[in-house]
């Protein structure tokens, strides 16, 4: 086997995975390439965390982090909120619009998840797992 074709075996998933859930992220009123449902998701199960905590957990860089926050709240999705042990930093937190819209999004997540394993054993879920998490970690090895 080429390892071209790993490559492009995840580049056609990945955008086979977009192609799945972008049109209902949209019908919720969701950006998709600037992390919105990671957001969400993120918020909904770790509550409030400040902005840097929250990028790494989405993977995306401060600045877009700090440019989705703004249409996030602008949109009543999330609110700043003063950290207590910080002055420098705020705590981003989900509003009530923002935790049923985040809940929406954890559905779609969890259809998603569904449809990835539809005809997977559960051994081989776990196989895939480990191989993906090996894959991930030889990226990161060499990322900057």
């Amino acid at each position: 086997m080429k390892k071209e074709q790993i490559r492009n075996e995840l580049f056609k998933i990945e955008v086979l995975r977009q192609r799945l859930m972008r049109p209902q992220f949209i019908t919720l009123g969701l950006t998709v390439g600037q992390g919105q449902p990671r957001i969400l998701k993120e918020l909904l199960f770790e509550g409030s965390m400040t902005q840097k905590k929250l990028a790494d957990a989405c993977l995306l860089d401060v600045t877009t982090m700090s440019r989705t926050l703004d249409r996030m709240e602008q949109a009543g999705l999330l609110v700043r909120e003063s950290n207590p042990d910080c002055r420098r930093s705020w705590l981003i937190a989900l509003t009530e619009k923002g935790m049923d819209i985040a809940k929406k999004v954890q559905q779609i997540f969890e259809e998603t998840d569904k449809i990835y394993c539809s005809n997977l054993s559960e051994k081989e879920a776990e196989q895939l797992f480990v191989l993906l998490q090996k894959v991930e970690d030889n990226i990161s090895q060499n990322c900057k």
